[in-house]
C-alpha cells in the first residue's frame, strides 16, 4: 500500500531555562505563527502515530480529504507525548516539495530519528528565529557539504598507562578515567544520570563509513549509542582532504565541564621559544584518534548514520574534554624539554649539543608510550632548527637578538580572505565577522600590538557577541553592519598585519624610576620617583563628563597624564598603580571598557614614540604615594624625599 505523506506536526520547545513553546511552520517554508520569543533548538525527533483510516476530519488537521499518511511529530529539546504537538496546515500535493521529508521519514530505523537542522523542503530562513542585532536580515541557505574524501588517519594507539606512568605531576593521570573509567565517566554527568537519550543522524556520512572501519577510528553501533550525534567534515589545510568532527555539544551539555587545559598563555610561549637557540618542531599524526576510549565509555561517542550507527573507538574531536586529554598528555612528553601545544610538541635548547640531547629524550618517550610524530612540512624528522614556523608563528633564533613574527602564508591568507573583504565592505555574516576578528585577536598577540588602539572594533565585537549570547539559538548567518569606526581600525590592522615586521624579544633596560598614579572621586596625581626621591610631578581636578566616570576610568585618566607628562626616559618604566582593573588592562593592553580603551590607547602611543615599555603593578592603597595628592594636599617642591608624601 502507498503511503503519501501530507502532514506533519512540529512541536518546538525550549532548553531548560527557556520557556515552553509552540509553532507553526508550513513545508512550503512560511510559518504560520509568529516567531518565538526564545526558542534552543538542543536535538529534536521524528515520532510515528498510527495513520488515520477512517477518512473524515482530524480536529486540527489542515486538510479535509481521506487519507491513509501517518502523521509525524517532531519534538525538540527532549522527548514529548506525540499528542501535544502544534500543528501544522496540509501541505498539498505538490511531490517535489516533500520528496526530501519522504526520504528521510523512510530511513527511520524503528520509526524513531533525530534532527538539528531543518529537512530539506522547508526553507533555512523558517530557522531563524534568533532575535534580530540592529542593521541585520536573515540570509537564507546552508553551507552545502565540500564532497572531500577524509584524510588518512594512523590506526596507532597510544599506550597511555605508560604514558601517566611518565607523569611526575600527575596532571595527565586526573583526566585518564575519562578515557578508562565507566564509573569516573559517569559521574561526570551533571545529573548524575548518565542514561543518555539523544540522536542527531548525519548527513553524507555514509560514504565515509568504510574508511572509519578501516582505520578503526569508529565500529558499528550492536545497540543503540546513548548519545548518537551528528558528525561533519571540515577541510584540511591542504584543501584536498577533510577531518572528521563530532557535533557533541548534547553530550558537552550534559557534563561538567572540563578543568584547565595547561595550554601555555601565547605570550609565555613565544618568550620561552625565545629564551633558546635551537629547537626541534613535530607534531602528532592524527593526534586524538591515537588515544583509545573503553569500549565501555564508546557508547557516548555515537555518530548518528542512516541504517546503523558507529561507535567512535577513539578520543572524540569536538567533545569538551578532549583538547584538555590530548594537551595534558602532550605536557608529559616535553616535560623538561620544550613546549607542547595540543599536537605540536617543541623541544628546544640552548645550544646544538643541549638540543639534540632533549631531542633524544623525546624520541624515547614517545617510542615508550607508542606515539605516532610527524615532521612539520617538508622539514626531516628530529632536524633541530634556528629557523622555524610553530602554531602560526614565524621564529629567527638564529638572528642576534631571537625575534618572531606571524607566519607569513597565514598573514597572507587573513589579510586577502573573502571575510576581510566583506567585513570591510560594512556589511558580513556573524560568521566572517567572528573569524576575522579572531584573527584579529591572534595577530596583535603575536605582532605585540595593543588591542586598545582598535576600541571601536572591540566594542562591536562585544555588543555582537553578548547578544548571540543572549540569543537561545544563535544565527551566524545572519548579514550585520559593521560601523564605519570599526572597519577604519580593522583596516589599520590589516596594514600591520600585510607588513608582518620582525617583533624583538626580550625587556629592555629599566630606566630606574618609578612612576606613582592615583585617583579620587574628584582629583588625580602623578609622581615620579628616581634615586630614592621624587623629581617631579602633576595633580589636577577631574571636570566636565570625567568628574562623573566610574573610578576605574578615573585611575586609568590618572595614569594616563602620568606617562604623557612625567615619562621621557626610554626603557622599561615601573609604574605602580592601587586599582587592580588598571593594572590588569595596561599589562593585557586593553580593557573590556570602550572609553577606557580610548584613554589607555593615548598613553601607550605616546610610550611606543618615546621608546618606552610600561611595566604596570598593584600596591596597596596605603602604600599608594600619590593618594594624599587626590585628598586636597598641594604637590611639593621638586626634588622631595620620599617621606613627603607622608
Amino acid at each position: 500500500m502507498a503511503v503519501t505523506w501530507t502532514r506533519a506536526w512540529w512541536r518546538w520547545t525550549g532548553g531548560p531555562t527557556t520557556r515552553p513553546v509552540e509553532r507553526v511552520v508550513r513545508v512550503d517554508g512560511r510559518s504560520r505563527a509568529d516567531e518565538p520569543d526564545d526558542e534552543r533548538q538542543a536535538f529534536g525527533r521524528w515520532v510515528r502515530k498510527r495513520p488515520r483510516v477512517d477518512g473524515g476530519r482530524r480536529r486540527g488537521d489542515g486538510c479535509g480529504r481521506r487519507s491513509l499518511s501517518p502523521t509525524w511529530v517532531l519534538a525538540v529539546g527532549g522527548p514529548q507525548p506525540a499528542g501535544r504537538g502544534g500543528r501544522v496546515g496540509g501541505v498539498g500535493r505538490d511531490a517535489s516539495r516533500l520528496a526530501g521529508l519522504q526520504r528521510r521519514l523512510q530511513g527511520i530505523a524503528g520509526g524513531l530519528a533525530v534532527y538539528d537542522e531543518a529537512p530539506d523542503n522547508v526553507s533555512s530562513s523558517t530557522y531563524s528565529s534568533t532575535p534580530s542585532l540592529p542593521g541585520c536580515r536573515v540570509a537564507p541557505g546552508r553551507r552545502a557539504d565540500a564532497g572531500l574524501p577524509l584524510a588518512r588517519v594512523t590506526s596507532n594507539r597510544i599506550d597511555v598507562e605508560a604514558l601517566a606512568a611518565m607523569d611526575g605531576v600527575g596532571r595527565f593521570r586526573e583526566v585518564l578515567p575519562m578515557l578508562m573509567d565507566p564509573v569516573a565517566f559517569a559521574e561526570a554527568f551533571v545529573s548524575g544520570d548518565a542514561a543518555g537519550g539523544c540522536r542527531v543522524p548525519s548527513r553524507g556520512m555514509e560514504r565515509h563509513r568504510a574508511t572509519l572501519r578501516s582505520c578503526g577510528v569508529a565500529s558499528d553501533a550492536r545497540s543503540r549509542p546513548a548519545f548518537a550525534m551528528k558528525a561533519f567534515t571540515t577541510p584540511k589545510k591542504d584543501g584536498r582532504t577533510a577531518r572528521l568532527v563530532l557535533d557533541a555539544r548534547p553530550l558537552n551539555d550534559a557534563m561538567r565541564r572540563p578543568p584547565s587545559m595547561d595550554l601555555p598563555r601565547l605570550r609565555d610561549f613565544i618568550a620561552e621559544v625565545e629564551r633558546h637557540r635551537f629547537a626541534m618542531q613535530c607534531d602528532g599524526v592524527s593526534y586524538f584518534y591515537q588515544f583509545p576510549v573503553d569500549a565501555s565509555i564508546s557508547r557516548y561517542f555515537g555518530i548518528g548514520m542512516k541504517g546503523c550507527d558507529m561507535l567512535l573507538n577513539v578520543l572524540c574531536m569536538g567533545w569538551s574534554w578532549a583538547p584538555c586529554i590530548a594537551q595534558r598528555a602532550s605536557n608529559v612528553l616535553v616535560r623538561d624539554l620544550g613546549l607542547a601545544w595540543v599536537d605540536n610538541f617543541l623541544v628546544l635548547g640552548g645550544t646544538l649539543d643541549e638540543a639534540e640531547r632533549n631531542v633524544a629524550v623525546f624520541r624515547k618517550r614517545a617510542q615508550a608510550a607508542r606515539v605516532e610524530v610527524r615532521a612539520e612540512g617538508d622539514d626531516a624528522l628530529w632536524q633541530v632548527r634556528s629557523r622555524f614556523v610553530c602554531v602560526g608563528v614565524e621564529f629567527d633564533l638564529a638572528a642576534e637578538t631571537q625575534r618572531h613574527r606571524l607566519d607569513p602564508a597565514w598573514a597572507e591568507r587573513w589579510v586577502g580572505g573573502s571575510g576581510m573583504t566583506a567585513v570591510l565592505s560594512g556589511r558580513a555574516t556573524a560568521r566572517q565577522f567572528a573569524e576575522v576578528f579572531g584573527g584579529a585577536v591572534w595577530a596583535t598577540d603575536i605582532l605585540a600590538v595593543p588591542r586598545c588602539h582598535f576600541a571601536a572594533l572591540l566594542s562591536f565585537a562585544g555588543r555582537l557577541g553578548g547578544r548571540m549570547v543572549d540569543a537561545a539559538a544563535p544565527v551566524w548567518d545572519e548579514v550585520v553592519d559593521v560601523p564605519p569606526s570599526a572597519r577604519r581600525e580593522l583596516g589599520a590592522l590589516r596594514k600591520i598585519v600585510r607588513e608582518n615586521p620582525w617583533v624583538v624579544g626580550g625587556v629592555p633596560e629599566d630606566t630606574g624610576s618609578v612612576l606613582w598614579t592615583d585617583a579620587s572621586s574628584r582629583a588625580w596625581a602623578a609622581l615620579l620617583e628616581a634615586e630614592g626621591r621624587f623629581v617631579d610631578g602633576r595633580q589636577g581636578v577631574f571636570a566636565g563628563p570625567d568628574a562623573d566616570a566610574h573610578i576605574n576610568l578615573k585611575e586609568m585618566l590618572a595614569f594616563a597624564e602620568g606617562v604623557v607628562r612625567l615619562c621621557w626616559a626610554p626603557g622599561a618604566q615601573r609604574c605602580r598603580i592601587d586599582n587592580a582593573a588598571v593594572v590588569g588592562a595596561v599589562a593585557k593592553g586593553s580593557s573590556s571598557s570602550y572609553a577606557a580603551n580610548r584613554v589607555l590607547s593615548r598613553s601607550l602611543r605616546v610610550a611606543e614614540r618615546r621608546r618606552i615599555v610600561l611595566c604596570p603593578g598593584w600596591v596597596p592603597s596605603g602604600e599608594q604615594q600619590a593618594d594624599p595628592y587626590t585628598r586636597g594636599a598641594s604637590l611639593p617642591r621638586f626634588p622631595a624625599p620620599l617621606s613627603a608624601s607622608r
